[in-house]
């Protein structure tokens, strides 16, 4: 399960990375928040899709690492949290959705993550 959690990480990251640094201008129109914006989130979530990458696909996942990734997809929700309540005036309803997505899919893999972990051996 925590294999199948991590690599669900790993693809929904890496989608996102590679979407906001190939589109950011024009998902700034579209999203109704500034590009700079949209590369910032890309980089972080490049960051965590490649750490679950290295998880999703070791023999045995190194446990303080993917408690690491736990910990920052925790942080990286309350800093989506964050940003839904700055941009949340400015941006379109398809910027609203992003953002609001970028809350509950990443709270929920932390969330899917810790529950994992703790059922470890």
């Amino acid at each position: 399960m925590l294999r199948t959690i991590l690599r669900a990480d790993f693809i929904l990251g890496g989608a996102t990375a590679i979407a906001g640094l190939l589109f950011n201008s024009w998902l700034s129109g579209f999203l109704g928040l500034p590009a700079d914006l949209i590369i910032i989130i890309a980089i972080v979530t490049l960051a965590y899709a490649m750490v679950a990458c290295v998880l999703a696909f070791q023999r045995e996942p190194v446990i303080p690492l993917l408690r690491i990734l736990i910990y920052a997809n925790w942080v990286w929700t309350l800093v989506s949290l964050v940003l839904l309540i700055m941009y949340y005036k400015g941006a379109s309803a398809f910027g609203v959705a992003f953002l609001v997505l970028q809350v509950v899919v990443v709270g929920g893999l932390a969330w899917l993550e810790g529950r994992c972990l703790r059922h470890q051996p």
